[in-house]
């Protein structure tokens, strides 16, 4: 299991930069909860790592064990939170997240507490099943598979829920989500079963099972993690391509007008960070041309009331610069202008000038 603890904890931290990448242009809307989450589950991997171990064996045997089940736990509080906020038709109550937060955080106080006043064991005893015997062991297992149990089989209940009301892509991606909680409640389950049946140790046949649901469970977390992600990361690219494409016209005609509104010196090289420059310098100089020629703003139809009209009830939360550009285009396309005789934009664009909207027509 070392290798597959490193591979998923690895893997698990790549979908997490992949993550972060993609939430810098969603700015605010980009939520940290689930990134949380996938930290500190990606820590509680790799800390049962041999490397680790031995570092943490150098403070008191066996302290790794421990400090990953505490990640595990302590992940498990943003990620019911986030599906409880998220995904649940009956989101919690502030008072609830308070209470629930506290209930986790004292049971991973009670099992820091049992590890540390149970008897000293040799490197790996009491945590690799083979050795469970001791009472205060018996009791850590049972507290830790019972508290994750409740949190993985409530977020699966949440999850089943949410996925019979999508469609699509998404629903496929709360499946994924689902079958990670239940193969992870399964595993509690079985966890708990071991506890209790065979306290001197369980037989091979059943560590071998519970080796397999870990084995299961990690797989299926990191498709949760790395498929949404890579999906993501190539739909955001190909988005901001399109919108660069329908943006460019009328950003370039605006900013050559009025080249004051461009923040920086340099265009950004990530096509997502293009875009949300060209929105916001398009809609700076927007208001700057309606307020100083609105008969040219009239005539490329960039007036207000005509941009909004058009955008009216748009769902899209830049509806109203994409519907600039989009109505420029129509009216003035790029073809017309580039070979419209002696067009320069911003210069001579009058009623009736050269390269005017008149001469185009």
């Amino acid at each position: 299991m070392t290798a597959v603890n490193a591979a998923v904890g690895l893997l698990i931290l790549i979908g997490v930069c992949t993550l972060l990448w993609q939430r810098g242009p969603q700015g605010p809307r980009g939520r940290l909860t689930p990134i949380l989450a996938l930290v500190l589950l990606a820590t509680g991997y790799v800390l049962v790592v041999p490397v680790a171990v031995r570092l943490f064996d150098q403070i008191r045997i066996n302290l790794a064990f421990p400090l990953s089940h505490l990640c595990s736990l302590g992940a498990m509080v943003p990620a019911l939170l986030y599906t409880r906020c998220h995904l649940s038709a009956t989101p919690l109550r502030r008072r609830e997240m308070v209470v629930t937060a506290a209930a986790y955080a004292s049971v991973g106080a009670l099992l820091m507490y049992l590890f540390l006043t149970a008897p000293e064991q040799q490197a790996g005893a009491g945590f690799g099943f083979a050795a469970a015997s001791p009472p205060r062991m018996q009791i850590y297992w049972l507290a830790q598979a019972v508290v994750l149990l409740h949190a993985t089989g409530l977020m699966a209940r949440v999850i089943l829920r949410a996925r019979a009301r999508e469609r699509g892509r998404r629903r496929a991606l709360l499946s994924v989500l689902a079958a990670v909680t239940l193969v992870f409640a399964g595993y509690e389950v079985w966890v708990i079963v071991i506890a209790t049946a065979w306290p001197s140790g369980p037989p091979l046949w059943a560590q071998c099972f519970a080796y397999t649901l870990q084995l299961v469970a990690g797989a299926l977390l990191v498709m949760s993690v790395i498929g949404p992600a890579a999906l993501g990361t190539y739909r955001d690219a190909r988005l901001a391509r399109f919108y660069l494409g329908r943006l460019t016209p009328l950003h370039a005609w605006l900013t050559e007008r009025y080249p004051q509104v461009r923040f920086r010196a340099q265009p950004a090289t990530r096509a997502e960070t293009r875009v949300t420059d060209m929105l916001i310098e398009i809609s700076d100089a927007l208001r700057m041309l309606q307020s100083d020629d609105p008969a040219l703003a009239a005539d490329y139809r960039l007036d207000d009331r005509t941009i909004r009209a058009a955008a009216e009830n748009g769902p899209h939360p830049a509806a109203y610069e994409l519907t600039a550009a989009q109505l420029f285009g129509s009216a003035h396309p790029p073809d017309a202008l580039a070979t419209a005789p002696g067009h320069r934009p911003g210069a001579d664009d009058r009623a009736g000038g050269p390269g005017s909207a008149e001469t185009l027509r």
